[in-house]
């Protein structure tokens, strides 16, 4: 029989498990499962996790497992209580292997932090190594990665490359390159993200910057007054959507310009919504936003969809206050917040999520609402391409002041995480909210998204982490996402790239860059999409589902009739330049 690795941890600690019994086992043939029994001891509190196979213990769980199963587990101190070590099958120090081979007890110890306390952690990331110490003392990392301090104590911690190795940044309680320094008001930690001198190596085999290809555009007529041009969106199959918003004296929505690529007009849809969202799909279109000022509920939320022919699909609705929604990378929308799958204005609220069905079909609840772990105000949301969410809160009621907390939910809705821990000491700005982008394979990026209401459309973008999809598992952005603020990945190239996308900015050169870069960071080149010469306000460039690069001219280049105060609204699009 195979002996398989029984690591026990608390904390990125390793402790020792108890050599194999090589008596175990029935006559007649080894039996099929055998069970490992995990207890909570101490008067502390925590969890226990295995990342494969997946579970996890609040207190006392029984897992059946195959005899030749590798298990990992890891031992996770709740806040204000710290792990003090395991018991049982796990003991001492020295790492040691374990055959499944008959019944296992391990006991978990955790000890209760005294009143007042913060725990502060160091995790080492990355591929190269190094030493971190604290100020006051306690950490000398990685041999000492724990300690606790009185609430309130201030730390600074200093890292050390190995020579092998370079210091490439902070996360979680710290960020950036340089120094980190930060109040303990409730537990803390750090990542320390260590790389090898050595240059990464180059994987840009086969995938290539934007194609040459030849410019077409859409030139709307000024048909109203007081309405915005929006960017551009597309699906998989060449179908172009292009959105305005308008509010004049006589009627408020918006409308959308179905076009394709190869530049024949569709239809010309209207939105309703007053403040639409319109989000990307494999196939047509999906929007949701308010139901506009003529409907009687206040909060009411429509969810649209059209398909690829510019068609109308079918709309639902429901009620929401203080909500996030993301589409589906495989067809859908989510929101997040307070909900109800009613429009009545008596229906109750609950803190939740729900996922629609989305373009090419009628909007109908796929799953939800189904109840979020977290209390906290719901600051943004996303779907990997495995179709898993991720919920977005303030951690506040859970995890301290300034804190970010999140949880995944399954594509078919059922939870697959509770509430934990993204970000600490986080500080807002005027407005700031949380936006995902998801990563090749599985898993989302998760950026810092801010608004100044004194630079009207400008927005700044900053990639704070990256959470592995349906874990609890986050870890800072990596450099090259760091180093490329103000800007939003979308995958590329048939699934092997991403493209570095810039937001609208005010008063800048009049072009626009889109650089591709792989999976590892190495740029594999880029194409700019010049405008005009000089300076002026940008908006944001967009690819549609299929590769096609999308550019909506700015405000200043459109005609406008100085009477009417109407305008055009031009976009140009180069046809699956990034297929």
């Amino acid at each position: 029989m195979r002996a398989i690795d029984l690591a026990c941890a608390g904390a990125f600690v390793f402790w020792a498990c108890a050599p194999a019994d090589q008596n175990g086992g029935a006559s007649g043939g080894p039996p099929q499962t055998h069970a490992l029994t995990i207890h909570s001891g101490g008067n502390g509190s925590g969890t226990v996790r295995s990342a494969d196979p997946a579970f996890e213990c609040n207190a006392q769980c029984v897992q059946n497992l195959a005899a030749s199963a590798n298990v990992r587990l890891t031992a996770v101190p709740a806040s204000g209580s710290t792990f003090v070590g395991w018991q049982g099958a796990c003991s001492g120090t020295a790492g040691r292997a374990l055959t499944m081979d008959v019944d296992r007890d391990v006991t978990a110890n955790f000890s209760t932090l005294p009143p007042g306390t913060a725990r502060i952690e160091v995790v080492p990331i990355g591929k190269g190594s190094g030493r971190v110490t604290s100020t006051p003392a306690g950490i000398d990392c990685p041999a000492v990665c724990t300690m606790s301090v009185a609430a309130g104590t201030g730390i600074s911690l200093t890292v050390v490359p190995d020579a092998s190795s370079r210091f490439v940044g902070w996360g979680g309680a710290c960020s950036g390159g340089g120094g980190c320094s930060f109040t303990a008001n409730g537990d803390q930690t750090t990542w320390v993200n260590f790389d090898l001198n050595a240059p990464p190596p180059q994987s840009c085999s086969g995938i290539a910057p934007p194609d040459e290809v030849s410019m077409q555009k859409f030139v709307h007529a000024q048909d109203r007054s007081y309405y915005t041009c929006h960017p551009g969106l597309g699906d998989a199959y060449g179908t172009l959507a292009f959105p305005r918003v308008f509010n004049d004296p006589n009627s408020h929505g918006s409308m959308f310009e179905f076009v394709t690529t190869a530049n024949v007009r569709l239809s010309d849809e209207y939105g309703s919504s007053e403040g639409p969202r319109p989000q990307q799909q494999p196939n047509g279109l999906v929007l949701y936003g308010d139901r506009g000022h003529l409907y009687p509920v206040q909060d009411a939320v429509l969810i649209r969809s059209w398909g690829m022919s510019g068609n109308s699909a079918g709309d639902a609705a429901l009620r929401a206050q203080n909500f996030s929604g993301a589409a589906d990378p495989g067809g859908g929308v989510l929101l997040a917040g307070d909900l109800s799958i009613s429009t009545a204005a008596s229906a109750a609220l609950s803190h939740s999520a729900a996922m629609y069905s989305g373009g090419g079909t009628a909007p109908v609840l796929r799953w939800g609402p189904n109840a979020l772990a977290s209390s906290g105000t719901v600051f943004g949301a996303g779907v990997d391409l495995v179709g898993r969410t991720l919920v977005i809160t303030d951690g506040r009621p859970t995890f301290g002041k300034g804190t970010i907390s999140a949880q995944w939910f399954e594509r078919d809705g059922r939870s697959v995480t509770g509430e934990f821990l993204l970000l600490s000491d986080f500080s807002a700005g005027e407005s700031t909210w949380f936006e995902t982008s998801p990563l090749i394979g599985s898993g989302l990026a998760v950026r810092r998204m801010d608004y100044t209401y004194s630079q009207i459309g400008t927005y700044h973008a900053q990639a704070l982490v990256l959470v592995a999809s349906g874990q609890p598992s986050v870890q800072p952005a990596p450099a090259w996402m760091v180093a490329r603020p103000d800007t939003r990945l979308q995958i590329v190239r048939g699934g092997r790239a991403y493209a570095v996308l810039p937001y609208g900015a005010k008063g800048v050169a009049c072009t626009q860059r889109i650089e591709v870069v792989a999976p590892d960071g190495s740029s594999c080149g880029a194409r700019d999409y010049a405008i005009a010469a000089g300076n002026c306000d940008t908006h944001q460039l967009s690819v549609g589902a299929d590769g096609t690069v999308m550019q909506l001219l700015p405000d200043a280049l459109e005609t406008t009739d100085p009477i009417m105060f109407t305008h055009t609204c031009t976009w140009r699009w180069w046809s699956a330049a990034l297929k």
